[in-house]
């Protein structure tokens, strides 16, 4: 079936698809996706529920340019979407360097029209596009696919509340992979939407209206009264109607989200509907493969794996047991550690398993909170739980965080509560592309009031912190890479609050922030060999450092080599300039950071190397710098 998929350059060739060859369209993406991410890793579950859903959608309506558009939320979901529009040959790429993205990408396709990849953003930008259009008077449709998981966004409940009352005839879809269907009522109502939807009904709908328009003196009252008849009915049989239908939107469902025939007889129906309108679809996460569907948590953003098993691709043994560690397993160890006081709590936004907050939720399930896809609201429950007395450990992605900016600063900061805020994925990150990237936390948080900002190199580091964090008057932040915790660094003193020295040198003086430490020491010996000893420091301190330490070697070398893992001028940059033109002249300085933000997918070896910011990129910056 492989064959059949790179004939497809665009989804309007569906519309000319039967049931049937749909049906064996649908098994052949289900394979190519699988077949792809089980060797390049990427979002399973969510992509095998939507494949019958995202076909169905391209067999109704018009996606050819300048026609319909379909809006992902969160993005994804929408490896089929690629598969049928002219990507299959290449989908082989998926997420590697210079290949296809793991999410919607305008740059990518003429039928991607947003760049997805952070959740709740749907329906307002699909809301933006309608209202245009109607404003404009062109008549296309504009869909907005959001998943269950998406609408727990506040952003998505403002941009419903607006959509509803609005002139402009949006359709959202609702892929609800959790919500249950009742037996009893669900039947009845599925019977009766058939009825409302098909094509007999819609006919005697149009012919009913054109008749009352002769009686105009009694029109308005007869509307009225079926108009009230039929909410009720709808209403004691969707208990989800109610919630959007007083919103102002038409409900359409539940609908089987693996059933084609199903699926297009209701598309069908919302594409002529001329008001807002939401079709809720129930589908299954990781449907047509037996361990995703088992475990639909554990293939939502996976590794490599082996198909026949599920099991994650063996990679060969190397170098110490530490070595295996990732940062956030081993975060995930010592909160299971500090659990054990009463006091503790740990929050996430919907990445329990992401930020290795699983393994605590299962430990202390009431002291666990998962606030869903709300990163404001968890950081404002976290204040309310700090000024009541506890303990409170927010993990959260680096690039989600953003979402929280206020909260963090009006909540935590100016209250100066002891909320610690441990900040996965920092730095560059691997696979997801732009929108993931973790570059932007020290930028926008560094100059928060009472706020310390920590980026531990090594597991000592990493304990040190945690144990601080259970005793600090003060709110702070850790953030950390998605890596491996190589080893500990060779620190007779892993001191949190100040410059530690790593090696002695008369030719510069460095500063590295966090991990990166260990790229700059094997710098530092390919320096070395050449001559150029510089000294090196190690610094965990992101937003404070105590500079005294490095005066005397600042006013020997007269040159500073300020290394982080962040935006390349901002950070550690700025007060040191200032401590620098107070304390020494003629003193040159050379910024290794992240230059190039927009960054497609690639591996997090590639990214440092890219960035010229692993051990050969360094020791050339450096090298060729002071050779000038």
């Amino acid at each position: 079936m492989e064959a059949f998929l790179p004939s497809i350059d665009s989804p309007d060739e569906l519309r000319a698809y039967s049931l049937p060859a749909l049906e064996a369209l649908a098994a052949a993406c289900r394979e190519k996706i699988i077949e792809t991410v089980s060797k390049n890793g990427g979002h399973l579950a969510s992509n095998l529920g939507v494949v019958e859903l995202t076909l169905a959608l391209a067999h109704v309506f018009d996606f050819s340019p300048g026609k319909d558009r379909l809006i992902f939320d969160v993005g994804h979901q929408a490896y089929t979407w690629k598969l049928i529009s002219g990507r299959a040959d290449n989908f082989h790429s998926l997420r590697q360097k210079d290949g296809l993205s793991g999410f919607p990408k305008q740059s990518e396709s003429p039928f991607d029209h947003y760049d997805a990849g952070h959740s709740s953003t749907a329906i307002s930008i699909a809301l933006g596009y309608q209202l245009a259009d109607f404003i404009d008077g062109i008549e296309r449709s504009t869909i907005a696919l959001v998943g269950d998981g998406a609408l727990t966004g506040g952003m998505s409940f403002e941009a419903l509340n607006h959509a509803g009352q609005g002139p402009a005839p949006l359709k959202i879809i609702v892929n609800d992979n959790q919500m249950s269907i009742d037996g009893n009522v669900g039947g009845l109502s599925k019977h009766l939407d058939r009825l409302r939807v098909s094509r007999k009904y819609r006919v005697f709908k149009k012919d009913f209206k054109n008749t009352l328009h002769k009686w105009p003196r009694i029109e308005k009252t007869i509307r009225k009264i079926f108009s009230k008849v039929k909410s009720r009915i709808r209403q004691s049989l969707h208990k989800e109607s109610i919630f959007f239908e007083n919103l102002g939107f038409r409900y359409y469902g539940p609908v089987d989200g693996h059933n084609l025939e199903e699926l297009i007889q209701y598309l069908e129906a919302v594409k002529d509907y001329d008001k807002p309108v939401v079709l809720h679809v129930v589908t299954k996460k990781g449907y047509g493969y037996k361990p995703a569907e088992q475990s639909p948590d554990l293939y939502h953003g996976v590794a490599p794996f082996e198909i026949e098993t599920g099991r994650p691709e063996k990679k060969p043994e190397s170098g110490q047991a530490e070595e295996k560690i990732s940062f956030t397993d081993y975060v995930s160890d010592l909160l299971l550690e500090l659990g054990k006081g009463d006091d503790v709590f740990a929050i996430t936004a919907a990445m329990a398993q992401g930020t290795g907050l699983s393994a605590f939720a299962k430990a202390y399930p009431e002291r666990f909170i998962d606030t869903g896809i709300a990163e404001q609201h968890a950081a404002s429950l976290a204040a309310g739980l700090a000024l009541a007395g506890k303990r409170v450990f927010l993990a959260l992605y680096s690039t989600f965080s953003q979402r929280a900016v206020d909260q963090i600063l009006h909540d935590i900061c100016l209250e100066n509560l002891p909320v610690c805020i441990l900040l996965d994925r920092a730095g560059l990150v691997p696979a997801d592309g732009e929108t993931h990237q973790g570059l932007y936390d020290l930028s926008i948080f560094k100059d928060f009031p009472n706020l310390r900002i920590y980026a531990p190199a090594d597991k000592e580091d990493v304990k040190n912190l945690m144990y601080y964090a259970m005793e600090a008057d003060h709110p702070m932040i850790i953030r950390y890479p998605k890596d491996l915790i190589c080893r500990h660094l060779p620190l007779a003193d892993h001191r949190i609050d100040c410059l530690r020295l790593l090696k002695t040198g008369e030719k510069y003086t460095a500063i590295v922030l966090g991990a990166l430490a260990f790229e700059s020491l094997k710098a530092w010996d390919m320096l070395a060999a050449r001559g150029l000893c510089g000294q090196l420091y190690s610094s965990i301190c992101g937003n404070f450092m105590q500079f005294d330490d490095i005066l005397d070697s600042l006013c020997k070398t007269k040159r500073l080599v300020l290394i982080s893992e962040s935006i390349k001028n901002l950070s550690l940059a700025e007060p040191l300039i200032k401590l620098i033109n107070q304390h020494t002249e003629g003193c040159k300085i050379l910024l290794c950071g992240v230059e190039d933000t927009l960054r497609g997918q690639a591996s997090r070896s590639e990214l440092l190397a890219a960035e010229k910011l692993d051990a050969g990129g360094l020791y050339m910056q450096i090298k060729d710098w002071l050779e000038e």
